[in-house]
């Protein structure tokens, strides 16, 4: 007889143990069970490994003069479900692990700057604008402008001939007359030079640009990471009030770059209360922009400049400390929703949207949707009365219907890797690993449910020149100085414990 048939039930039990002890590390490695829990799941993966231990390794006797197997066939059985469970756990472990340090590692988050050509210059890669008078954003990152400019010279092996100008028309202006041939231009501003209003009118800023898009090509990108270090800030998240900015990014492509932030929105959190306030601020609200030195401009703006750009932005409006960000596309979105198992939110009005190249309807009321439908909902704002305001109700809306799904103890433990995974190149925050998994332990301990209340400032429509767009007038939203001030007595009130009602929430001239 071999020595493996001959310890057979020998071997097959120290596997089994030795993949338990595997697990069990794993979910100690990914760290986001309390440990009330985790002592649970050790003793349960201990009374089973001692049950398989003595059904594998007692010793098989005779009965009426056959062997009495049964006991050893029943701990095969179980070793097999044991490792084959074990595996797959450990494996979904290490992969929302691995996950989650990368929605969390912020240096992801990119930049794309182009060098864009008229539409019919005979140029089709970089290499033949080594000869070309280029132009670049004065009012641009001169950090990010040189690295672009470095990058150039390396690939068609000389110096350009640049030219900084003074702001986005001049730029193009330049390109289109051919005082530059080439421009290196962030191409989150593309967005910028074909800009419309809430009403679908060109503004008056862009008339000669709007079709920038087809009358230029673009011939070579720059990918500039982001690589400065985060300030840590000093909160606990399990304690202590912390502000979280909300950005929705206005890019639909499968990976997060620098852009417009079209969502706009803070999330007090008192997490000893379980009180949270979402506080809506419109796209064109007309603040100082920090990258202008205090020049105002529309909020949307601020987020080409940065995500930290538009925190201190708000920060500024609020007059308080914006402690982490969470950032997400549109792409993103979707896919949260869907990993979560969808949603249900609250409208107020029956109405349709044609976005996205789908039709989508909705009633009002109750709705449930998915991740394509949840997106019309918040995106929508020519379909439904109040337009942009209305749009930001939809956002926050079905952000508090998210906070609602994943603070369930099953949503969490079962999507969990399927949240963190279907996020990877489209969410980013600045929440470190260690915070997110504290704030799973704390609402797995806790179990608690959250009161959720928010507002949304609003102000006057009007024209004016911006930081971004310095030359001619467009549309802006004045902010409504005493619906900001309502809005920074609501935060104080979540700040120093006080439950917030339906009725405490609305804004009274």
């Amino acid at each position: 007889m071999s020595f493996f048939k001959k310890n057979l039930s020998q071997i097959v039990w120290t596997v089994s143990v030795l993949c338990e002890i595997v697990l069990i590390g794993s979910v100690m490695y990914l760290d986001l069970l309390p440990a009330k829990l985790l002592i649970v799941a050790i003793l349960i993966l201990l009374l089973l490994s001692m049950l398989n231990g003595m059904l594998l390794l007692t010793r098989v006797r005779k009965r009426k003069g056959k062997k009495n197997t049964w006991k050893r066939t029943v701990g095969y059985v179980l070793s097999a479900v044991i490792v084959l469970c074990s595996v797959f756990g450990t494996g979904y472990i290490i992969r929302a692990k691995s996950a989650l340090n990368k929605v969390t590692n912020t240096s992801d988050v990119v930049a794309t700057l182009g060098v864009y050509v008229m539409a019919d210059d005979t140029a089709e890669e970089i290499k033949d604008c080594a000869d070309y008078a280029f132009g670049y954003l004065s009012t641009y990152s001169e950090e990010r402008n040189q690295y672009a400019i470095d990058e150039i010279n390396d690939k068609v092996n000389s110096e350009i001939n640049a030219e900084v100008l003074d702001n986005i028309y001049t730029l193009a202006g330049a390109l289109y007359s051919g005082d530059s041939q080439a421009i290196i231009l962030d191409e989150a501003f593309v967005s910028v030079l074909t800009e419309v209003d809430d009403s679908g009118e060109e503004t008056e800023s862009n008339t000669d640009y709007v079709n920038f898009e087809s009358d230029t090509k673009l011939i070579y990108e720059i990918n500039i990471y982001d690589t400065e270090e985060e300030t840590e800030t000093q909160k606990d998240v399990t304690k202590d009030t912390f502000v979280v900015y909300i950005s929705g990014s206005d890019t639909r492509n499968t990976s997060l770059t620098t852009s417009r932030s079209d969502v706009n929105i803070l999330a007090e959190i008192n997490p000893t209360t379980h009180e949270v306030l979402l506080l809506n601020t419109p796209r064109d609200y007309y603040i100082p922009n920090p990258a202008g030195g205090g020049t105002n401009d529309k909020l949307t703006h601020c987020g080409i400049y940065g995500i930290d750009n538009s925190m201190e932005a708000l920060s500024q409006l609020y007059d308080i400390d914006v402690d982490y960000y969470v950032q997400i596309n549109f792409n993103g979105f979707k896919k949260l929703i869907d990993a979560i198992g969808g949603i249900t939110v609250e409208s107020e009005y029956t109405f349709s949207s044609y976005i996205y190249g789908g039709t989508y309807h909705y009633t009002k009321g109750s709705n449930t949707l998915d991740g394509a439908s949840a997106l019309a909902f918040a995106r929508e704002r020519y379909e439904v009365p109040g337009g942009d305001e209305t749009r930001g109700k939809h956002q926050m809306a079905v952000i508090q219907a998210v906070i609602d799904k994943v603070t369930s103890s099953s949503t969490i433990l079962s999507n969990y890797s399927d949240i963190m995974t279907s996020l990877e190149g489209m969410f980013v925050t600045s929440f470190s690993g260690e915070e997110i998994s504290s704030l799973v332990k704390m609402q797995l301990n806790d179990n608690a449910s959250w009161n959720i209340h928010s507002f949304a400032v609003s102000g006057t429509g009007g024209k004016s020149t911006t930081y971004s767009m310095p030359t001619q007038k467009s549309y802006v939203m004045y902010p409504n100085e005493a619906m900001v001030s309502f809005a920074q007595s609501l935060v104080d009130a979540v700040e120093n414990g006080e439950s917030l009602t339906d009725e405490s929430v609305v804004y009274t001239e």
